[in-house]
């Protein structure tokens, strides 16, 4: 097997050894800036369709450093109000990390997604993920409204599953923290013109798993703070709405 696999499809060509690259645009284009810093086998496949759609590192330090990394990422936009998919860090071996924008992945683990025909913009991603064998899905939809969903990660951990869906007008946000290993986390936020709110913060050493689904057409908020030290591991799970 070769060390380095140079297979970045659709949009741009990148080279995997510290090399950049950064698309020319002009106000309402679709933009892709990103500084690759290394990494081994990465398989990037980007696809930007509409206007108003950014794909960038989160600033001046970011990098992308690991093995065996996949990303495919996503953004529909027939709106006018940005999507944003902001890179940091993403260093590690074996991740597997797809994030859409304005479409929604068929399944937990799928590659290929729906498209509703009506997606207004204005969601807003960051992926910070640190450590081992980490899959992170996770997509943001609306029905052509600009009031968009936002997404923040950190994790810092190894063997992470992640799956994170926001969808239907009504700006959503999650904000996700966990320096724990072995995390099976879903969350799920969805009902039209519904603002939930959901903040996880799960540390400790051992293994937490995790379900929030918040739905229906009320506003639900959740803030969660949870440090598990046993060897069992955790179990939570969350149900809001109808």
């Amino acid at each position: 097997m070769k060390d380095t696999t140079q297979h970045i499809a659709l949009l741009f060509l990148l080279s995997l050894m510290g090399l950049g690259w950064t698309s020319v645009a002009s106000a309402n284009d679709n933009e892709i800036s990103i500084k690759q810093t290394g990494g081994n086998n990465l398989a990037l496949i980007i696809e930007q369709i509409g206007n108003n759609n950014e794909i960038k590192m989160y600033d001046s330090s970011s990098y992308l450093n690991g093995a065996n990394m996949s990303l495919h990422l996503y953004q529909n936009n027939d709106g006018t109000t940005q999507n944003t998919i902001d890179l940091w860090h993403l260093e590690g071996d074996n991740n597997t990390i797809r994030w859409a924008q304005g479409a929604a992945w068929t399944s937990a683990t799928s590659s290929t997604y729906s498209y509703d025909g009506d997606e207004g913009g204005g969601h807003y991603a960051r992926l910070d993920i640190h450590g081992d064998n980490n899959h992170l899905q996770g997509h943001q939809t609306n029905q052509g409204s600009s009031s968009g969903h936002t997404f923040n990660s950190l994790i810092f951990s190894d063997n992470n599953d992640i799956w994170v869906r926001q969808q239907h007008d009504g700006g959503k946000t999650i904000n996700l923290t966990t320096y724990s290993d072995g995390n099976d986390i879903t969350l799920r936020q969805k009902g039209a013109w519904a603002q939930h709110t959901a903040n996880i913060t799960l540390s400790g050493s051992y293994g937490t798993t995790l379900n929030l689904l918040q739905q229906g057409t009320t506003t639900q908020s959740y803030s969660l703070s949870q440090n598990c030290q046993t060897t069992t591991g955790c179990s939570v799970s969350v149900t809001q709405g109808q």
